[in-house]
């Protein structure tokens, strides 16, 4: 069954608005403290494990290392794949009416926006388009002294931006699904925000109204959005 938020932020923006609450009580603990014994060293330390615990759900280290290993790998073949383009688009020139199509019709003119756009998506099936017409033209380019080394350097390529495109989608997705599970958790710290800004509006609605925005959800989130 699935499990509403409730809250109406991004899970990474909790996350910050956590922090800042957390920022706020240490510096206003003795005054919660005066309100209710229950605002203590422990209350707080219990609110940090917490944040913590839910920080390492939306951004578990280990993938978010990993993901940034592929996704690097992925621009770079990207990249190479570009200079491999350019140097193809000239053997094509060469060819002159031997190959009777031109570069946009080969597909390499709508393959260097994909990569310029950095869409896995639309790499893979524009760089189809392109292997297969360097197939079907595979004789004629040779004798424009396109080597087979470059041949088969693009389905080299190929296969590698599309085994990464499918690992980055992999560990996104297992994010996706792990903060899905633990929507409670996150429902639970945010009900302990709301109780800490509750106590903060009490405490100095009257006496230090500058302290107010400090625990006002709305101003804490649009705070997180303009950094």
């Amino acid at each position: 069954m699935k499990i509403n938020r409730n809250y109406n932020c991004k899970d990474e923006e909790l996350v910050v608005i956590c922090d800042y609450i957390l920022t706020n009580l240490q510096r206003d603990l003795p005054d919660f403290t005066a309100f209710s014994k229950q605002f203590n060293a422990e209350y707080l330390t219990d609110y940090k494990a917490k944040i913590q615990a839910m920080r390492q759900v939306i951004f578990p280290q280990n993938k978010t290392n990993e993901l940034k290993i592929v996704t690097a790998r992925l621009y770079e073949n990207m990249d190479r794949l570009s200079n491999l383009i350019d140097r193809l688009e000239g053997y094509i020139k060469l060819s002159k009416d031997a190959i009777p199509i031109s570069s946009a019709d080969f597909g390499t003119v709508d393959l260097k926006k994909k990569i310029r756009s950095r869409d896995a998506e639309g790499v893979l099936k524009c760089l189809q388009q392109v292997n297969s017409n360097i197939e079907k033209y595979n004789e004629i380019l040779i004798q424009q002294d396109l080597s087979a080394d470059a041949i088969k350097e693009f389905t080299t390529i190929f296969e590698k931006i599309d085994g990464d495109n499918q690992k980055q989608y992999e560990i996104i997705s297992n994010r996706r699904i792990l903060t899905a599970e633990n929507i409670n958790t996150f429902n639970t710290i945010h009900a302990q925000i709301m109780e800490i800004c509750e106590i903060g509006k009490i405490l100095y609605r009257k006496s230090q109204k500058e302290k107010l925005p400090d625990y006002t959800f709305s101003y804490l989130k649009k705070k997180v959005r303009i950094i």
